[in-house]
C-alpha cells in the first residue's frame, strides 16, 4: 500500500550503533519494492544540520558529495572496506542532485529529501511507488528528537546488539584498519545511549520499534515481519531474507572479514572466544545495570578495579587516558544525577 503521505513525510531513520546491525538491516531492506533505501551513510542530523548548517547549503552539499561516507555514491572514495557501484551511474546522480539542490524552486526544500528524490530519479524510481524511503546512519541515536521535529511522520528503527560483541568487533577492526584512535570509551557509551532509547522507545516514550541484532539473526524471518509490519509494507520472505545493497547480493560487512551467503548466528557468540576476561570485565563495569533489560546477563559476578584499569587490545596510550578520563566523568555525573 502505497502511503498517503507526501514524499518528504515517508521518511524512515535507522539509528543504533556502528557494528550493532545497522548494515545488515539495510541490506534486508534493500530490495522490497515499496521501500526506497539509500546504500550509503549521510550523517545528514550528526553533521550535516549541526557543523555544516551554519556554512549554508553548497558546504552541506560538498560534504554529503565529497566527505560522508555516501560520497562513493557520487564517485569519491571508498574510506572502509568494499563497495562496488561500477554499475551505478554515479555521475548521473551528481549532476541530478547537483540540479536539485541548487534550484531556486528548491531553496526551501530539505536537502536530504532532495538527495532521495535524485537517488530515485537515477534509478527510474517514481516517487509514487515509494511508500518509504530509508536513510542509515547510526549516530541518528542522538537526533531523534530533531528526526521528529523535521519528520513527523518518520519511522524509527533502533538497532541493539551485546556491547560485548561490539567491542569484540571494534578491537578486529582496529586489528585491521590500524587507526591507531580506536576508543574503547565510546564503544560503552554510544552502547549506553542506544539501551536508553531503545528502552525509552519500548517505554512509548519516543515513536520506533527495536530491532536486537541477536534475534534477527536468529529468528530472521519473524523479526522482518515485525519490521515490515512496523513500516506499513508487505512482507515477502523472498525479499527480506536475501541481503542485497542497490539491488545487488550483499556478502556481509563483518569486523572479521567474514562473508557468507546467507544469514549467519555465527557472529552472536563470537566475542567469547575472542574476548579476554579483563575485556569483558571493562564492557560490564560500565553496561551491567542496563545489560539484563535486554537479554545480556553479565559473565562476572561484580565490578573489580582492575576490569577498569587494564587496557583493550588495540588501544594507544593517549586513548587509554581518555577513555578512563571520560569513564570516571560519566560515573560522577551518573552519581550526581541519582542524588539530585
Amino acid at each position: 500500500m502505497i502511503s498517503k503521505l507526501r514524499f518528504e513525510q515517508r521518511a524512515c531513520f535507522v539509528a543504533g550503533q556502528a557494528k550493532s546491525g545497522t548494515t545488515l538491516l539495510m541490506a534486508l531492506l534493500d530490495s522490497h519494492p515499496e521501500l526506497l533505501v539509500l546504500p550509503e551513510e549521510t550523517a545528514y542530523f550528526p553533521t550535516v544540520l549541526t557543523k555544516y548548517a551554519p556554512r549554508g547549503r553548497r558546504a552541506q552539499f560538498d560534504y554529503l558529495t565529497e566527505q560522508s561516507l555516501s560520497n562513493v555514491l557520487f564517485g569519491g572514495p571508498c574510506k572502509w572496506g568494499k563497495r562496488n557501484y561500477a554499475t551505478f551511474p554515479r555521475e548521473k546522480f551528481l549532476q541530478m542532485f547537483e540540479r536539485a539542490a541548487f534550484d531556486p524552486a528548491n531553496a526551501q526544500e530539505d536537502l536530504l529529501v532532495l538527495m532521495v528524490k535524485a537517488y530515485a530519479a537515477t534509478l527510474g524510481r517514481s516517487p509514487d511507488t515509494v511508500t518509504r524511503w530509508v536513510e542509515k546512519t547510526p549516530a541518528n541515536r542522538n537526533h531523534v528528537s530533531a528526526i521528529v521535529s523535521l519528520f513527523p511522520h518518520a519511522k524509527i528503527l533502533i538497532t541493539l546488539r551485546d556491547p560485548r560483541a561490539i567491542l569484540a568487533a571494534q578491537i578486529a577492526l582496529e586489528r585491521t584498519r590500524q587507526t591507531g584512535r580506536f576508543s574503547t570509551y565510546y564503544v560503552i557509551a554510544h552502547w549506553r545511549v542506544a539501551a536508553k532509547l531503545a528502552r525509552r522507545v519500548r517505554d512509548a516514550k519516543v515513536p520506533g520499534l527495536v530491532v536486537q541484532y541477536e534475534r534477527l539473526v536468529h529468528e530472521p524471518a519473524r523479526t522482518m515481519e515485525e519490521v515490515c509490519g512496523y513500516l506499513e509494507i508487505e512482507f515477502d520472505p523472498e525479499t527480506v531474507l536475501t541481503p542485497t545493497k542497490v539491488g545487488r547480493f550483499w556478502s556481509g560487512n563483518s569486523a572479521a572479514r567474514m562473508n557468507f551467503s546467507q544469514i549467519s548466528t555465527e557472529p552472536v557468540t563470537r566475542w567469547e572466544r575472542e574476548l579476554s576476561k579483563d575485556e569483558i570485565g571493562w564492557v560490564e563495569w560500565h553496561c551491567r545495570d542496563l545489560m539484563p533489560e535486554f537479554g545480556y546477563e553479565p559473565r562476572l559476578s561484580r565490578r573489580e578495579l582492575r576490569y577498569f584499569v587494564r587496557p583493550i587490545r588495540g588501544e594507544r596510550p593517549r586513548e587509554y587516558l581518555k577513555s578512563r578520563a571520560y569513564s570516571l566523568r560519566d560515573d560522577w555525573i551518573r552519581s550526581a544525577v541519582e542524588r539530585v
